[in-house]
């Protein structure tokens, strides 16, 4: 269970598509894919989504600030593919609170094909006991330091 992304990037070539898609509108495959009985469920998987971050960035500050009307607007923008009407709420919750130090975890997944962990996941803090602002690269020395090259060393793949 990859995300979509991660399936294309994995299978993907520059001359063919990875798979053909099938659209089934009866017998649904419930053993092989999660069924998704309304757009409500969706949604609702969204916001839960969207919930669990603000939580690790934000203390849940601003979902919680937000009034109903502005969820329905994110969901709404989103759904319907107005960028401009998604982003005037998104914009909220993507903001770096500096008077309070920044974001307290940005939450991350490296997923693994070569593994029989498919994921790694773990919160990361983007500055440092000493107050250093971290970097992608920081948290890839932490979690995989085979994948950073330094200079003058051979660099290991994985």
């Amino acid at each position: 269970h990859y995300p979509i992304g991660v399936l294309f990037d994995l299978h993907a070539s520059n001359t063919a598509l990875p798979w053909s898609v099938s659209v089934h509108f009866k017998n649904f495959p419930e053993h092989d894919l999660l069924h998704c009985t309304s757009n409500s469920v969706i949604e609702a998987h969204f916001m839960s989504s969207i919930k669990e971050a603000d939580a690790l960035k934000h203390k849940s500050q601003v979902i919680n600030d937000m009034q109903k009307k502005d969820h329905k607007q994110l969901w709404m923008g989103l759904q319907n593919d107005k960028f401009d009407q998604f982003w005037a709420m998104n914009r909220k919750l993507m903001e770096y609170p500096t008077e309070e130090g920044g974001f307290r975890y940005i939450p991350f997944r490296i997923y693994q094909t070569t593994s029989d962990r498919p994921f790694i996941q773990k919160l990361f803090r983007p500055v440092s006991a000493e107050g250093h602002t971290l970097t992608l690269g920081d948290l890839l020395k932490e979690m995989f330091p085979s994948s950073i090259c330094v200079e003058g060393e051979p660099c290991l793949t994985s």
